[in-house]
């Protein structure tokens, strides 16, 4: 309570004047208000989305059935709202008390009337994107906020946390969590305890990871917890670290980095604990061996109290020789043997389904989605658990990425997105994707469904016996969950890369996604990956769907852009050649997309541009922009000067790297007209 200062003031005042001050401190917030008790206690009622998951158990279900197996067929278009979203989308909506909250590239976050589609009020953060390539790069996704008592939570490509007002879209405050110098952030924050949990990339380039909790209040850290250890004459953060480090080896491996927290968290409200996702060890490429050392916490679930940050449990997935990253950890209570258990469960991206005791981190079991096409015995670098053979793969492929599964309590199943590698030999990209049910209890396939993209939607299942998933093709369909049975879908004309979420008003269920080709991966891999022709052209737009709803959906309309002819190429092949080799090693393709199979349109308001797409202006900066940076201020730095401990480009070199784009474009541009 506030105490009054002034022992002139009379007793009577000093009363009220106390208890008005404590009930404004106790008096909910016009907007935005979620608390522990509000996700606990309604996380069997389903009218709000009030977290990332739609519960703390982060089970992306709905338990609302309204809408259901039997009458699906009758969903309709209850309103869209256009955004503003060169970039696609790729967050997951959260709703509250009928307010719709969604992040976009850039970090952007609307507030939408979840009845309507009204936009209420618009953020932005003004993101930097001159600072470095790396918090350039994560700046083009975000994948979600956190609301809580009256605030709205978003992470920055140039690594801030910024608290939001949920009534008014006003910056309240504003954090440093990472070097935006050398990585950034993106990913949904969680809250929890009135903590704000967020971590950082940079597993690919040697940063050091941490998940970092800040009041949420005022945006001060509370603590930090650094998944490897640091300079070992510098001493360690805690305990745990020093024991980590006798898990690392080779000349001065402290510099190495990695185990980046960029994904994955789960607060658990039934242990305390915080649960998240570690990536791999950085692959320096000198005298780090990668099959030295179990290299921890990198590659691992681990587990620390919420409230301190202090290390509980950690169970490793990657082993020597064989790097696994992490994402989403969904918790459940399942009946496995005749004993009921509290569990963790994840599928990391080679693909195996790993339960684990959520307490304890015991590993209860593990076994691959699919099945091991170069059949190489795995082994298992978890120093906590007893040996459990995973059946199967050491250095398969990606099977599986971000993007969250869901678990039905209903019907016991998870269901996720996988890529599809086939029977031996293993199919060129792009290959298929598959949407799997899968029993975590005896880890048996369920039923599947052929997807033709590979790179799809997040899952969302509901107590209707319904799983909802969107795909790269621009479709949005509805399964029956206990067969697989395809029960209803529409083609959007976007490609799906966001997670899709359930809500009700006024007694009816909603059904709302994010539509727009977006995520990461479209800068990373090529376009046919991940979307088809025409949904990558297709407008980014929030969908809200439910039963009886009769607005036309209006399909847009794609315009293909041509390819502008590009200049003579006189180079030689060797030196095309030596380009493509440079523009990996200079990280254009990891912005560009690989073999600079890019977005297909040369777009400068806020989105990375398809090289093949250069006008002839751009060709003859081509200087300017490569080597001195004129273009800094959208992102694109000039890899003309040393930099972040990189070697500044040549002229020679940024010729070559021209001849290989100048090849693309021809490719490009010569290539069959597709009607």
């Amino acid at each position: 309570m506030r105490m009054c200062t002034r022992h002139w003031v009379p007793v009577l005042t000093v009363i009220l004047g106390t208890l008005s001050a404590a009930q404004a401190d106790t008096e909910a917030p016009r907007a935005g208000n979620v608390t522990d008790t509000r996700v606990i206690s309604e996380a069997s009622d389903g009218r709000n989305w009030l977290v990332k998951g739609g519960s703390f158990k982060e089970q992306q279900f709905s338990p609302l059935k309204q809408l259901n197996d039997e009458n699906v067929r009758g969903l309709g278009l209850a309103w869209l709202t256009e955004i503003d979203s060169p970039m696609g989308l790729t967050a997951e909506p959260i709703v509250v008390d009928g307010v719709a909250y969604l992040s976009l590239p850039l970090s952007i976050v609307y507030a939408i009337d979840a009845a309507s589609g009204k936009v209420l009020w618009k953020f932005d953060p003004h993101v930097r994107l001159d600072i470095s390539s790396s918090s350039s790069h994560l700046s083009r996704t975000n994948r979600g906020v956190a609301v809580w008592q009256g605030k709205v939570f978003v992470s920055t490509g140039d690594c801030r946390l910024v608290a939001i007002d949920a009534a008014s879209g006003k910056e309240l405050w504003s954090s440093s969590f990472c070097d935006p110098k050398v990585t950034g952030g993106g990913d949904a924050p969680r809250v929890a305890g009135g903590r704000v949990f967020i971590g950082y990339a940079g597993s690919d380039s040697e940063v050091r990871g941490s998940v970092v909790a800040f009041d949420a209040q005022t945006g001060k850290e509370d603590w930090r917890f650094w998944t490897v250890p640091g300079d070992p004459s510098k001493g360690f953060e805690s305990k745990a670290l020093e024991v980590a480090a006798k898990t690392w080896s080779g000349k001065e491996w402290w510099l190495q980095g990695g185990g980046a927290v960029w994904n994955a968290l789960t607060y658990d409200s039934e242990t305390g604990l915080l649960l998240f996702s570690t990536a791999t060890a950085h692959h320096r490429g000198d005298d780090m061996d990668p099959s030295e050392g179990a290299k921890l916490f990198s590659g691992s679930i681990v587990a620390v109290k919420a409230d301190t940050g202090e290390y509980v449990w950690h169970y490793q997935v990657s082993r020597p020789r064989v790097q696994e990253e992490n994402f989403h950890i969904l918790l459940a209570d399942l009946t496995i043997n005749g004993r009921k258990r509290h569990v963790a469960m994840t599928v990391p991206r080679l693909g195996a389904l790993y339960v684990i005791d959520a307490r304890t981190g015991e590993l209860i079991s593990k076994k691959l989605l699919v099945p091991d096409p170069l059949h190489i015995e795995s082994g298992d670098a978890n120093p906590n658990a007893k040996e459990v053979p995973v059946e199967g793969c050491g250095d398969c492929p990606t099977v599986h990425n971000w993007w969250p599964m869901s678990f039905n309590p209903v019907t016991g199943l998870v269901y996720l997105s996988i890529i599809d590698h086939g029977l031996e030999p293993p199919e060129l990209p792009p290959r298929p994707g598959k949407l799997l049910a899968w029993d975590p209890a005896t880890q048996t396939l369920k039923w599947a469904h052929d997807q033709p993209i590979e790179f799809n939607s997040g899952v969302l299942s509901t107590a209707g016996n319904l799983v909802f998933e969107g795909e790269g093709t621009g479709e949005f369909a509805a399964y029956e969950a206990n067969t697989g049975r395809k029960l209803w879908s529409i083609h959007t004309g976007s490609a799906i890369d966001s997670v899709p979420v359930s809500y009700s008003i006024n007694g009816e269920q909603y059904i709302l996604v994010p539509v727009g080709w977006g995520s990461a991966c479209r800068l990373m891999r090529p376009s046919s990956w991940t979307a088809s022709r025409e949904a990558r052209y297709g407008p980014s737009r929030l969908l809200a769907f439910k039963l009886g709803a009769k607005m036309a959906f209006p399909y847009p309309t794609i315009s293909i852009p041509p390819v502008p002819k590009p200049p003579e190429q006189f180079a030689s092949p060797e030196r095309i050649q030596h380009g493509a080799a440079l523009a990996g090693r200079y990280g254009c393709m990891g912005c560009h997309g690989t073999e600079l199979n890019g977005s297909g349109a040369w777009t400068l308001n806020g989105a990375v541009p398809d090289l093949r797409y250069m006008p002839e202006q751009a060709h003859n900066e081509w200087y300017a922009i490569v080597l001195g940076g004129s273009h800094r201020a959208q992102g694109m730095m000039g890899f003309g000067v040393d930099e972040a401990g990189k070697r500044a480009m040549t002229v020679s070199e940024a010729d070559d790297i021209h001849a290989f784009v100048i090849e693309k474009s021809w490719e490009a541009y010569n290539a069959p007209a597709v009607p």
